[in-house]
Parts: structure tokens; sequence; C-alpha cells
């Protein structure tokens, strides 16, 4: 790893003597991968940034305190190089955990013909949600993603594929933006890999080939009636299982859906911001009520800046009050298997690229017997990008 480090270091530097070619897209989402601190910095074919995430912990389960523990979670570098007029390669490399997990969250070319038609292939994250396309630790307002875009999309949800995205813009405030791929799609893990279905399993994790030799699609649409409020809905779906096997079929096909929408406003003193996941599971007969063939979840968060430039070393720091309250359902044919949170945080912004966070999260977990295990949380979290 660190040979690899270095190598893109110098390739860096030596691409950045060459001649300068600014050509930079529009971001589709703000936020996203081409919304990104480092590339209002571009003064070359390539250049590097990246992100780093720090976090501590102290949790009480069934009263139980288990102390203090620290996480060096991400050390996380984006690399995005000028191929020539309107063709760019980009990738995020991430490093968890201090180095235990290293993985390529995205690597990707992307070819504009026009704004409204763009050619994309290679590692993409999946246009599922808009967390899983915006979660960078220093973007966020609370320590964690939220619950729906861990354990239903499995943040980060990375894929190989093809397809398309654009923007066009019905009116001079407004704009409606289209991201659509074919991609290799989850595994049968979802239910193979756990005592219940758990789609996060199922993620794919393999960049080389897909399981059933049948791509998904997965897409996202997103109208903005003016800025700062943004209406998205998006959907992924394909077979999940094996049915075939040396041209013999061994099942039947089995697809796996799943359907999302957020939104979010800005009010000017306040933020807001929600999610919404629904499911859906094609469960062999002999299989059901053991595992869910339906599973569902929401999120809403508020956050409310304050105390502008209350550090005089930096003009642009300022406090935020943030919350969230969201709901599982892991199976949304019987009772039980639920999960619910509460979580309170303040941040100290010291610049928009620099955030400290404290959360207070409480949680609730239900079995399929209906049973409540009770668990609090204080986080902290120490996030910046470079």
């Amino acid at each position: 790893m660190k040979h690899l480090l270095v190598t893109i270091y110098l390739l860096a530097n030596v691409l950045h003597a060459q001649d300068t070619v600014k050509v930079q897209p529009k971001p589709l989402v703000s936020g996203g991968i081409y919304d990104k601190p480092f590339m209002t910095r571009l003064g070359g074919r390539t250049v590097i940034g990246g992100y780093m995430d720090v976090m501590g912990a102290f949790m009480r389960t069934a009263g139980i305190n288990e102390g203090w523990s620290f996480e060096a979670r991400r050390f996380n570098l984006f690399t995005y190089s000028v191929i020539t007029d309107g063709i760019v390669v980009t990738s995020e490399i991430e490093i968890e955990h201090g180095g235990e997990e290293f993985r390529l969250e995205y690597g990707l070319v992307d070819i504009s013909f026009h704004e409204s038609l763009n050619l994309r292939g290679g590692v993409i994250l999946s246009p599922l949600g808009k967390t899983n396309l915006v979660h960078d630790s220093p973007r966020l307002e609370l320590v964690d993603r939220p619950l729906l875009s861990t354990e239903i999309i499995p943040s980060t949800l990375s894929e190989v594929g093809v397809g398309l995205f654009g923007a066009f813009y019905p009116s001079d405030r407004s704009r409606l933006t289209y991201e659509i791929y074919a991609v290799n799609g989850f595994t049968q893990d979802i239910i193979e890999d756990s005592p219940g279905t758990r789609i996060a399993a199922g993620k794919n994790r393999l960049f080389e080939e897909d399981n059933n030799g049948e791509p998904a699609v997965v897409g996202r649409l997103v109208f903005s009636p003016v800025f700062g409020t943004e209406l998205g809905i998006s959907f992924h779906a394909g077979a999940y299982n094996i049915f075939t096997l040396d041209g013999l079929k061994v099942d039947s096909r089995r697809v796996l859906t799943i359907l999302a929408a957020d939104g979010e406003h800005s009010f000017g003193w306040m933020h807001v911001q929600a999610e919404y996941v629904n499911a859906a599971v094609d469960i062999q007969p002999s299989l059901r009520g053991i595992f869910a063939a339906r599973q569902h979840g929401y999120s809403f968060e508020a956050h409310v800046p304050f105390g502008h430039a209350f550090l005089p070393r930096w003009p642009r720091s300022h406090l935020t009050g943030s919350a969230r309250f969201e709901y599982l359902d892991f199976d949304g044919d019987l009772p039980g298997d639920d999960h619910m949170r509460t979580t309170l945080g303040l941040n100290v912004r010291f610049t928009q690229d620099v955030v400290l966070k404290l959360n207070y999260e409480l949680n609730w977990r239900w079995d399929r017997e209906k049973n409540l295990e009770r668990e609090m949380r204080v986080l902290m979290g120490l996030a910046s990008y470079f």
C-alpha cells in the first residue's frame, strides 16, 4: 500500500507539470464526486485531495458500560485527471481502520457529449438515495450515516457498470438531473450470509463479474425547483440469485427491488432533509417466514447553524445544532426485528472543510420475538478535507 501511495503522488507531480487543461464538469449532486474542495485548486492535469475521519465512542448497552474507544475510520484519497476536453478520469481510494481495509470506492471515466448527455463507465457510486452519493465525513453534520443508508442501502455502495447521466433546465431557476446505469447488482448473500434477510450482506464486493450474468439497473431522478431544495427518487432492480448453471435452470429468477426517495430544503436559518427506502425481496416459498420479503426505513434530520465567526482566528467558523430521528423495519410482514434511533448533535466548524462533532445517541432494538434492547452512545468525531 505504501508503494501505491508513493506512485500516485509521483504521478500527480509529473502530470502537474504538463499543459494545463481547465475543464471541470458542473456538479450533478451537491457534495458529490465533482463537488470536492481540492478541485477548486485545480492547476494541472491531475490533482490529489482527500479527507480523514477519526472518532471516539462511549457505549452503554443493556445497562453495561463498555467505556471509551477510538477508531481511525478513514483516510481517503481523491484523484482527478483531465484527459482532454470533455473527458475526465476520477477516483477515490478508501483506506479504513488504519489500513485494515483498502479498496477502490469509485474509479471511472466520464465522456461529455453535452450537459444533458454524458457517458460514464467504471466503478461507480450507485445513485441509490442521496446519502450514498454524498457521504464524506466532513460534509455530514452527524458522526454516523443514517441507518437506512448502511443497513438497507449498504453505503458505500460501489458497483461496476456503465450508463448515462445529465442535467436539464426547465426554467431559469429549476434543474432536473438523471443518472441510469447497468451494474452487476447484488448477490444471494442477502439471505445466505445471515440468519435473516440482510441486503447489505449481498453487496457485490468483487469488481470483476456478475454472479448470474444478468445486469441490474440503478437510476436516480432529481428535481430542484430552486437552489437549496431537492426532491429525488431512485431505484435498484435486478436478479440477485444464481438461476442457471452451465446452461441448466437451477432456480427461479428472484429479483431484489429497492425504491428510495429523498428530499431537502433550506429555510435560511434551518436545513431539513429526509430519506425513505423500501425493499422487496423475492424469497423462495420454502424460506418465507424465515427470511423477510419486505424491509423499509426512514430518516428525518434538521440542522441549525449559529454562532458565526465565534472563533476569531477562523472567520468562517460556526456552530451547528443537529437532530435526527430514524426507524428501520427489517421484516415488514411480521412484528419485531426493528431498530429505532434518535441522535442529537453539536458541531464546531472551524472552516467549512474541518469539523469537530459531538453526538448523543439513543437506540432501541427489537428482535423477532419483540424483545427490546436499549443502547446509549456518546460519539465524538473529527473530520477534515485536504
